[in-house]
């Protein structure tokens, strides 16, 4: 299930094998079960990625005011990506995917908040490509999508 639930929502090479290794390990899970996993990994992600950039800014290794504002923008935007995908984990955990109407509405809700934050994040450090928190809000931003496209795998219920 995991390799067929990653070639499906996996359009490249580098998409399918972020996907296999947030989802390795496991027994076989139905899909429900894997976005739990992916957006519990973001959470995971987007926690370390704030401690990375708080050690950072506090050790004085982000000498130009620029990258410290997009740093402090940066920190806004995984809080709101935080909330969001933490509301996602509790919906997922108390229904599943497998929702319609208003529960699929707050669902869908849910997964773009994540992203506008990271996103946010994304906007202020396009002028600061050589910055590590550039390369980790990319890779976060994409967990956050892994999670939202395995939720869409989800036939919505016939009505």
């Amino acid at each position: 299930m995991t390799a067929q639930a990653c070639g499906a929502v996996a359009g490249t090479r580098r998409m399918l094998e972020l996907c296999l290794r947030t989802l390795r390990g496991g027994a076989p899970l139905p899909v429900t079960r894997h976005a739990a996993v992916a957006v519990r990994g973001a959470l995971d992600a987007y926690a370390a990625t704030v401690a990375a950039a708080t050690s950072l800014l506090d050790g004085g290794a982000v000498p130009a005011d620029g990258e410290r504002a997009a740093f402090g923008s940066c920190m806004v935007g995984y809080g709101s990506a935080r909330v969001a995908m933490a509301r996602v984990a509790a919906d997922l955990a108390a229904a599943g995917c497998d929702g319609s109407g208003a529960r699929a509405a707050e669902l869908e809700a849910g997964y773009t908040a994540g992203l506008r934050g990271m996103d946010a994040c994304t906007g202020g450090m396009l002028s600061y490509p050589a910055s590590p928190l550039y390369a980790r809000n990319l890779a976060d931003r994409n967990v956050t999508l892994l999670a939202a496209l395995l939720c869409s795998l989800v036939p919505a219920p016939l009505a």
